[in-house]
């Protein structure tokens, strides 16, 4: 895979707004609504296998980034860190900068970055490779918010208790099964996993 570098980092992770999250959960408290819509787009980009770069937390939101590939041998095609790919600012290939439609071509909802020769895909040559590029959303899908508002929906349902907690045990004192949601293991709902499979948001080639 290549090094994610962040250029231009995202000034807004949260996938619903403020408002949005307080229409499905009985909460009034604004630091708590803050704190749940943060938590759910955190479980969700997670869940997403979004590639991260260093100490910057990974968003589904629009951010500039910059992948770097040193190839040892050709490759038939490149598969970029982020995706939907709004804008390719450059791509530089052992110092050379390619021209769209003539030296490269990318499917921008899968990220996949193919290298043309008059007019037919060939290898990329090993070296180094640079693309610096735009991905993710400025406007979040329909079929994301709704999915983010239900997991809130799911988190919040059970009062006074947390709704990722599925069991309990009293002989030891106290053993817990969690549904989703666990710090080390931040789980979340088949039929939401489900939903994000069938939107295509789920990167399958992130490790």
């Amino acid at each position: 895979m290549p090094l994610l570098t962040i250029v231009t980092e995202s000034t807004n992770r949260l996938l619903l707004t403020r408002e949005e999250i307080a229409e499905v959960v009985a909460e009034k408290d604004v630091a708590k609504l803050d704190a749940l819509n943060a938590r759910v787009s955190a479980l969700i980009v997670k869940a997403c296998r979004v590639a991260s770069a260093g100490a910057t937390p990974p968003t589904l939101r629009l951010e500039t980034v910059t992948d770097t590939f040193r190839l040892k041998s050709s490759q038939d095609v490149l598969m970029l860190s982020r995706r939907p790919v709004v804008t390719l600012s450059s791509v530089v290939e052992a110092g050379t900068t390619l021209t769209e439609g003539t030296g490269y071509e990318c499917d921008r909802s899968s990220g996949l970055l193919y290298r043309l020769s008059q007019d037919d895909r060939t290898c990329w040559s090993s070296g180094l490779i640079v693309v610096t590029y735009s991905a993710g959303w400025q406007t979040v899908p329909q079929d994301l918010r709704e999915l983010a508002r239900k997991l809130a929906t799911m988190i919040s349902s059970e009062s006074g208790r947390d709704a990722s907690l599925g069991g309990m045990e009293i002989p030891g004192v106290v053993s817990e099964t969690y549904r989703f949601g666990r710090p080390d293991d931040p789980l979340i709902p088949a039929e939401i996993m489900e939903g994000l499979q069938r939107g295509g948001y789920v990167n399958r080639w992130i490790g």
